[in-house]
């Protein structure tokens, strides 16, 4: 009977300190948040991932350097910039919830950084997306929409 609270007890502590290191979004509708933030987009462009530095085995904490190449719309930056990662932390770097791979972004890796305002003042507000044909039109998409005052694709 004691082990059995044991491992009861070991689960819960666990699962609550998995809990903390979540990212828990803010209240309220993401989509809207989603809305408000991409009708704001001052700037789009491509860039590259360069200097990747994994601070474990897994690569969920990692240090890495975006160089800006080419303006999509609007200005891009005239300097690379340094990002860091941390395992649950809330960014809108959706190049790093790829899907389709379980690997720590790569040198050379391709994405483009739509920048607004918050992500000007705080870089992990910058919308950073791999640069994936298929994935941009859809994000591309609800970017127009956002600007024409329509509403958004729910994906």
């Amino acid at each position: 009977m004691k082990t059995g609270a044991l491992i009861i007890a070991t689960m819960l502590a666990t699962l609550s300190a998995a809990s903390a290191l979540a990212c828990t979004p803010a209240p309220g509708d993401q989509v809207e948040a989603r809305t408000r933030d991409l009708r704001a987009v001052t700037s789009v462009y491509e860039a590259q991932v360069e200097n990747v530095v994994l601070h474990d085995q897994y690569g969920d904490n990692l240090d890495f350097t975006i160089r800006p190449s080419t303006a999509i719309w609007g200005p891009k930056p005239p300097e690379p910039f340094r990002l860091s990662f941390e395992a649950g932390a809330c960014t809108n770097w959706f190049f790093l919830m790829d899907d389709q791979s379980d690997s720590p972004p790569r040198n050379g890796l391709k994405v483009i950084v739509m920048a607004n305002p918050d992500g000007l003042a705080d870089n992990r507000w910058l919308y950073i997306l791999r640069a994936d044909a298929d994935y941009i039109d859809s994000f591309m998409s609800d970017w127009r929409a956002a600007r024409a005052g329509q509403p958004l694709s729910r994906h």
